[in-house]
C-alpha cells in the first residue's frame, strides 16, 4: 500500500524527542510518502499545523485516557495512530474504543509503519498482530452475546457498519451516502441492535470476525 496522493502531513507527539526526531527524518526521506512531518507536544503548537492526515502518539505517555487524548487531538488529524512502547491489551482495546484508527508497538519494521499510516489516512484500520487479543473481549468485562449473522442486516444497515468498522465518522458515512448524521445514526444503531452490539469496539470486533476488516491490515474505507 502507498500513500495517497502527493504525500502525507504528520505529526508526531512522544516524550522521546531522539526517536520523535528521527522518525520524522526517516519519513521525510521516504520518497512520495510524507510531505509534512511536525515533532509537536500534546498542547501545541498547532497554529501552524494545518489539516494533519495522522498523529503518532504513545498513549502510554499520558495519565489521560484514550477518549480524553481524542477529545483533544483527534478534530487537528484524520486519524490519530497509537504507537506504543508498551504492550498493554487493555490500553489497545480502550485506544481502539476511544477511535483511533490504528495501534502498534514501537518494535515493528519501518515499513509496517508506513503500512499503519497509509491504512489509517485512508479511513481504514490498523492493528498490528501483536495486540491481536484487545479486538478479544475484555476478561473482566461481561462477554456480550453471540452476534446474529450479517443476513438479517438491511443494504444500509451493513454499509453503515461495515464504514463505522473501518473508522469512518458519521458524517463521512452522511456524505457519501448522501444523508444526514442523524440518519446514519438511526442505521447504525438499527444495525447494532440486530447484531446485539454494544458500541464501537464491539462493532470492530464482529467486523473482523466476518471479515469485513483485517486484525493487522484493514482495507481503504
Amino acid at each position: 500500500m502507498t500513500a495517497p496522493g502527493p504525500g502525507l502531513s504528520i505529526a508526531i507527539i512522544d516524550a522521546n524527542p531522539l526517536l520523535a526526531d528521527g522518525l520524522a527524518v526517516l519519513l521525510l526521506q521516504d520518497p512520495g510518502f510524507a510531505a509534512r512531518v511536525l515533532v509537536v507536544g500534546p498542547s501545541g503548537p498547532w497554529d501552524a499545523a494545518g489539516e494533519l492526515d495522522v498523529i503518532i502518539l504513545d498513549p502510554g505517555q499520558t495519565e489521560s485516557c484514550p477518549t480524553e487524548m481524542m477529545r483533544k487531538l483527534g478534530c487537528r488529524a484524520r486519524a490519530v495512530l497509537g504507537y506504543c512502547s508498551t504492550l498493554s491489551d487493555r490500553l489497545a482495546r480502550a485506544c481502539i474504543a476511544a477511535g483511533f484508527r490504528g495501534i502498534l508497538p514501537k518494535t515493528v519494521s519501518f515499513e509496517t509503519l508506513k503500512v499503519a499510516l497509509a491504512t489509517t489516512a485512508q479511513g481504514g484500520i490498523f492493528i498490528d498482530a501483536a495486540f491481536a487479543a484487545a479486538i478479544a473481549p475484555d476478561p473482566d468485562e461481561e462477554t456480550p452475546p453471540a452476534p446474529l449473522q450479517e443476513a438479517c442486516l438491511s443494504a444500509r444497515e451493513l454499509f453503515v457498519l461495515k464504514s463505522v468498522a473501518h473508522g469512518k465518522s458519521m458524517k463521512e458515512i452522511g456524505k457519501e451516502l448522501d444523508l444526514s448524521c442523524k440518519t446514519i445514526e438511526t442505521y447504525k444503531a438499527r444495525g447494532s441492535s440486530k447484531l446485539n452490539l454494544s458500541g464501537r469496539r464491539q462493532i470492530v470486533e464482529f467486523a473482523i470476525a466476518q471479515g469485513w476488516v483485517d486484525s493487522s491490515r484493514a482495507p481503504p474505507g
